[in-house]
């Protein structure tokens, strides 16, 4: 062990230094570390604190959510469905008008059945139209289908 008042070593602690009188008092040694507040307004961050990358010079302020948001605006709702459809049976039953990007079907957790309403999502909005315009009324699985404009979702 080495003594951080005096350096030397193994003898003593630094908190029973003889010498620990003599030396110079440290000024390293912060009571409270910085606050972020404080940290911004010395113009960045101090040496060796952590700053998310989102917070980093150069990042881009967009939010980060972007990714993970879709495109709502070619989504087209389905309701009255059976307890039997699942995702990969409309995804047979749209495709034909046109590229999906994604199908979700509502599932029940406790049941592991279909809650009777799912989502399509296309790539063009004319095919979601073309499919909406067909496939309203359409008689699927002993129901008659209702294929609507999906709302979109409250943020």
């Amino acid at each position: 062990m080495v003594c951080r008042t005096c350096g030397k070593k193994g003898d003593h602690w630094t908190s029973r230094c003889p010498y620990k009188d003599l030396a110079p008092p440290s000024e390293g040694f912060v009571d409270k570390p910085a606050t972020l507040d404080a940290a911004a307004a010395t113009g960045g961050a101090t040496k060796g604190a952590y700053v998310p990358p989102g917070m980093r010079a150069g990042a881009e302020r967009s939010g980060g959510s972007d990714m993970r948001r879709r495109n709502d605006e070619n989504s087209v709702r389905v309701t009255n469905l059976s307890e039997d459809t699942r995702e990969p049976d409309l995804m047979e039953l749209f495709r034909p008008f046109g590229p999906v990007s994604r199908v979700y079907v509502a599932i029940d957790q406790k049941t592991s059945m279909s809650r009777g309403f799912g989502f399509v999502n296309f790539v063009n909005r004319e095919d979601a139209q073309r499919a909406i315009t067909k496939l309203n009324g359409y008689g699927y699985d002993n129901l008659i289908l209702r294929v609507e404009w999906a709302t979109p979702r409250a943020s």
